[in-house]
């Protein structure tokens, strides 16, 4: 990795049901069927520029929204996984598409599943990459490093600190990134969290995503805390979990019980892999792009 990041694509905004705003980016051949990539949890549509060399070469295109209430798109009223379903819609007919691979990263693994199950004639594939998943029983997040239990531990009983933390604001500015403590992370994370480029790229994704403010953030991690509304077993969409056995913010456990609760569901084991195994082996996803 070098320390010079490619410029973001220019920012396209749609008109959503209800007068509200999405916003996105597309990045690779803007000829290719579009792929919809949900980005993780603080994050943006900015999340695409770490992938975006890899796209472009290998001929595909990327297409990442901004989540309710991250970045340029308008937050939707309520709580649930379900907020993004009429945002998913709208982006699908705006692209002109009757369907499209669903992809999520980490914290946008509920909203997509969401989507596929109110949707499936919609969704020709979901790719779940490092993603959580709602309703995880505790035992799968045994094996998450420290500092991120006891975040989402804050987030669940003092939200307003929780909210702090991820700010990084005040007195709990070191908590401003995953850089600031990166000796708790594991080593495949802690050589990607090193880099000049990376540094760059998560200065870049995190402060659009808290353009808005913390709250769709707060809400992400508050719900994946609570079950899920509906049993996984009611996703009927072809669907591949991707997944790093060294990931020490999701662990892979969460994906094994995931995927043994999907009918037909595949998965990937990335070895060595930690959470941002995407920025360092972007094929990995590419695989998958059929």
């Amino acid at each position: 990795m070098t320390h010079d990041l490619p410029e973001p694509p220019e920012t396209v905004h749609i008109e959503a049901p209800g007068g509200r705003r999405i916003a996105y980016c597309s990045y690779g051949d803007p000829a290719a069927e579009p792929v919809i990539v949900l980005h993780g949890t603080p994050g943006s549509r900015y999340e695409g520029v770490a992938l975006l060399r890899a796209v472009t070469d290998a001929g595909v295109r990327l297409v990442f929204p901004d989540r309710p209430g991250y970045g340029e798109t308008d937050p939707v009223p309520g709580r649930g996984f379900h907020r993004w379903n009429d945002d998913f819609l709208a982006l699908l007919d705006h692209l002109g598409r009757e369907r499209a691979t669903l992809v999520a990263i980490s914290g946008g693994g509920g909203y997509a599943l969401s989507a596929a199950r109110a949707h499936p004639g919609r969704v020709k594939k979901l790719i779940l990459a490092s993603a959580a998943v709602p309703g995880a029983p505790k035992e799968t997040y045994a094996r998450r490093i420290p500092i991120v239990k006891w975040l989402n531990h804050i987030i669940r009983w003092a939200p307003p600190v929780g909210g702090a933390m991820l700010a990084g604001t005040g007195v709990f500015r070191p908590m401003r990134s995953r850089e600031a403590n990166l000796d708790a992370w594991p080593r495949a994370d802690r050589l990607i969290m090193s880099t000049p480029e990376f540094r760059a790229l998560s200065e870049l994704d995190t402060a659009e995503g808290r353009r808005q403010g913390m709250d769709a953030a707060l809400t992400d991690l508050a719900g994946y805390a609570r079950p899920l509304p509906h049993a996984l077993d009611s996703v009927r969409v072809p669907t591949v979990f991707i997944h790093g056995d060294a990931d020490g913010n999701v662990p892979v456990e969460v994906a094994r019980w995931a995927h043994a609760r999907i009918d037909g569901a595949e998965l990937r084991i990335v070895p060595d892999g930690g959470h941002l195994f995407l920025v360092e082996d972007p094929e990995t996803l590419l695989r998958e792009l059929d």
